[in-house]
């Protein structure tokens, strides 16, 4: 069966091509245009022009293939469609509507793009010519997906194209690659048409300056091929812009110290810009600055505390976009800032505070910085800061802001200072110090100095003046005269000397019967301003005795008292000490005293002796342990103190003391080191025989020299004593500075160990400061004259004190 349908099959290609051949044909100039999206279904026509009782065979060819690939047979009643086998007759048919059999057509069903080509569609009738259609199907390729390029060449990707600056020329660039055929490609904005390429796969548009109005704006590309949606790509304009508006608020007074708020407000950037604050041109710090944004307007607000120096300044915001750098907008403000005034206080005449001599002017001025403007001023002088007011005697002159000084004196040389007002208080300037050249003044003033002295004695003075440095107004000069009850001499310049602001005179007095009136010095100096107006005087008063020291005691081995008036002359201290004899008491006997008013009874002479040329200090380490009594005297050139200031029946250590080694109050010399070489012992034994030697040679040349020394005493006149005291004034002497020298003198006499003691002082005489070593081996007897022999031994030492003797007393 399957081999006779098929043979039939062959037999009816047969017989149609042989019929195709020998009939005549009609074939269509035009070719009907068909477009078919890729997948979708196309609708290729073939009129039959006639009904379907006429119609043979219908048959499809594609691209002048000879066999048909889709074949139609009206022939034997109700048509019979064949289709070429393979997959194109699975998605192709043929629909005939016989009521309008020129809506005849062949469906193809999934159109794919190797489908496309020419279809000729063939009809053969039964009575009329065969007649031919030619179908142009063209299977339509899709375009990419449309790109967008900015005028650099960079693809904008997502919906955000920028961001692009205020006022730049923009060039956009679509393109929709492959395509058949070509789309039409196009901008649109809010529905305008701004740009359009057909047949083409680039559309480009150029949006000149770029305006404010450009930001956000919304532009959409169009890619429209034919028979498919066109495709579209939105992108939205991101536009930076520049500042459009800045203004500063918040001025206005403010007191320095005080905190102040200034607010910057701008407008219109994209970004938000930068807003940056300036004082004096100087950036300030951003951490003093808030920032707040709201949408297009942005605040900057500075906290700044109010400064002096700020009053005047400009204070400057200054904005900024990063996008624009060479655009700012600036507003600023002029701080007027309150505070007290900063006085200062100058010399304006004459400029040079060097130059400022006595009588001449001198002009003070208190300027000020204040605001608002100080409106009263005042001036202090010294350093407690004492007010000045008008003296128009005195020639001082407050006028405004002005110190007029008419002239000038020594006083007016000080330290001044100016206050000046105004609302916000007060300011004190810094002191101003000037000295006035002037003449020479008597340091001491106008009080007159007293001096002490005798009829036919010398008096020494001393005169200081106070005077500008030599340098400012040259050297000093200095000359003395004495004013005496008949007349004024000059005193020759051989006895005067000077150094620096200081002269010295000294100067013989004559012999007056009235010691009352000794006299006056006057002391002149000068320099290149000119000569000293009053002198430095000097009253010549006769001296007295001295006065006793007072307050004596006795503190870890050392003596002192304090000294008593000086009487007018140079004083110099005398320690005496008498030990203390213990012995029965004899009916009938009466105490001695002696011219002092002492008691003598149970006492020894005096076995000590000590001078102090400074102070009546004394040390006791050279006495021996015992009981002593401690008798300190003043003496002057006019002689020695009416009563001695007395200690009695002071105990000085203990017997157990005696001989303890180191020690200089037991009259022991420290025992020498022993030698560290192995001749120790030779060492000690020629030391030992040295030391006596010494000894020996020391009591004979105090021998010798004492008994020469008593032969050649003079009798002392006893009127001499008797001194009569007078109350003077303060001693030019008083305050000079003498060095300590203490001499001691030590007398042993006659008591037990005398010449042990001695032999133990040899040993450290060298060391120490002896003036007197006295051995006595008389015994122990009251005398009943007025003076001992150790007293006119005393006496001898007063007059030559600074000689050093050693007497035996055989």
């Amino acid at each position: 069966m399957s081999k006779d349908m098929n043979l039939y099959v062959l037999v009816m290609l047969l017989v149609t091509q042989t019929l195709i051949r020998m009939s005549e044909e009609i074939v269509e100039a035009s070719i009907i245009q068909v477009w078919s999206a890729p997948g979708s279904e196309t609708r290729l026509p073939c009129d039959l022009a006639a009904s379907v009782s006429d119609v043979a065979m219908m048959m499809w060819f594609k691209d002048g293939e000879r066999m048909p690939i889709y074949t139609v047979d009206f022939r034997n009643g109700p048509p019979v469609h064949w289709a070429v086998a393979g997959e194109f007759g699975t998605r192709a048919h043929f629909v005939l509507n016989q009521s309008d059999p020129t809506s005849a057509h062949l469906v193809v069903n999934k159109v794919a793009r190797y489908d496309e080509g020419v279809y000729r569609c063939r009809i053969d009738y039964n009575d009329s010519p065969t007649r031919n259609y030619r179908v142009n199907l063209t299977v339509i390729v899709p375009p990419d997906s449309p790109r967008i390029y900015d005028s650099e060449g960079k693809e904008i990707l997502g919906t955000i194209a920028g961001p692009f600056r205020e006022g730049q020329d923009l060039l956009l660039s679509c393109q929709a690659s492959g395509g058949k055929p070509p789309p039409d490609v196009s901008w649109y904005r809010d529905g305008e048409r701004l740009a359009i390429t057909k047949d083409g796969s680039v559309c480009q548009i150029h949006l000149p300056s770029l305006s404010r109005e450009m930001a956000g704006t919304k532009l959409q590309c169009r890619v429209e091929p034919p028979l498919l949606q066109p495709q579209r790509r939105e992108i939205t304009i991101k536009l930076y812009l520049k500042p459009q508006f800045i203004r500063v608020t918040g001025g206005g007074p403010t007191r320095a110290g005080h905190e102040r708020s200034f607010v910057c407000t701008t407008r219109g950037s994209k970004p938000a810009p930068n807003i940056d604050w300036f004082i004096n041109s100087q950036k300030i710090d951003s951490s003093l600055t808030q920032v707040e944004v709201e949408g297009e307007l942005t605040k900057s607000i500075l906290t700044w505390r109010v400064r002096r120096e700020d009053s005047g300044r400009q204070l400057v915001c200054r904005v900024s976009n990063p996008w624009f750098p060479a655009y700012t907008l600036e507003d600023l403000l002029n701080l007027e800032v309150l505070y007290p005034p900063v006085a200062q206080i100058s010399l304006v005449e004459p400029k040079e505070p060097r130059l400022l001599r006595e009588d001449e002017d001198a002009v003070l001025l208190c300027s000020s910085y204040a605001s608002p403007p100080a409106y009263n001023f005042t001036f202090y002088k010294g350093t407690e800061d004492h007010l000045i007011r008008d003296d128009p005697i005195g020639g001082i002159s407050v006028e405004g802001d002005k110190l007029i000084l008419r002239g000038l004196r020594r006083h007016h040389a000080a330290r001044y200072r100016c206050r000046a007002w105004n609302s916000e208080g007060s300011g004190l300037s810094e002191p101003l110090t000037f000295n006035v050249l002037s003449r020479p003044e008597c340091s001491a003033g106008s009080v007159v100095q007293q001096l002490a002295g005798a009829p036919g004695g010398e008096v020494r003075a001393r005169c200081s003046v106070s005077a500008p440095s030599a340098n400012d107004a040259g050297p000093l000069r200095f000359y003395w005269t004495y004013n005496g009850t008949k007349d004024v001499l000059p005193i020759p310049a051989s006895n005067v000397t000077v150094m620096g602001a200081t002269s010295t005179v000294i100067h013989g007095l004559p012999s007056l019967d009235d010691e009352e009136d000794l006299g006056w010095l006057a002391c002149w100096a000068s320099n290149d301003i000119g000569n000293q107006r009053e002198p430095c005087l000097f009253r010549i008063m006769p001296a007295a005795l001295p006065e006793a020291p007072s307050n004596c005691e006795i503190e870890d081995e050392f003596l002192q008292c304090e000294p008593g008036h000086d009487g007018g002359l140079p004083q110099r201290f005398i320690l005496e000490a008498l030990e203390v004899r213990h012995h029965d008491t004899v009916q009938g006997d009466e105490s001695t005293m002696n011219d002092q008013g002492i008691s003598g009874r149970g006492l020894s002479e005096a076995v000590y002796r000590a001078s102090n040329d400074v102070t009546p200090q004394f040390a006791l380490d050279a006495l021996s342990p015992g009981r002593y009594t401690f008798l300190v005297y003043s003496e002057t050139p006019r002689g020695r103190s009416q009563r001695p200031a007395a200690l009695h029946s002071i105990s000085i250590r203990t017997s157990n003391d005696l001989d303890t080694p180191g020690s200089l109050q037991t009259m022991t010399p420290s025992p020498p080191q022993p030698p560290s070489s192995d001749n120790s012992m030779a060492l000690l034994i020629g030391a030992s025989l040295a030391l006596v030697l010494l000894t020996v040679l020391t009591t004979i040349c105090v021998t010798l020299v004492i008994m020469c020394k008593k032969r050649q005493q003079p009798h002392r006149d006893p009127e001499q004593n008797t001194i009569l005291r007078r109350s003077v004034g303060v001693s030019m002497y008083s305050g000079s500075s003498i060095s300590p020298s203490v001499v001691p003198t030590v007398v042993v006499r006659g008591h037990r160990g005398s010449r042990v003691l001695a032999a133990r002082w040899s040993g450290v005489i060298d060391d120490t400061p002896l003036a007197v070593l006295a051995l006595d081996t008389r015994p122990h007897a009251d005398t009943d004259s007025g003076h001992s022999d150790g007293e006119l031994l005393e006496t001898e030492l007063t007059s030559n004190f600074d000689n050093m003797e050693t007497q035996t007393d055989t």
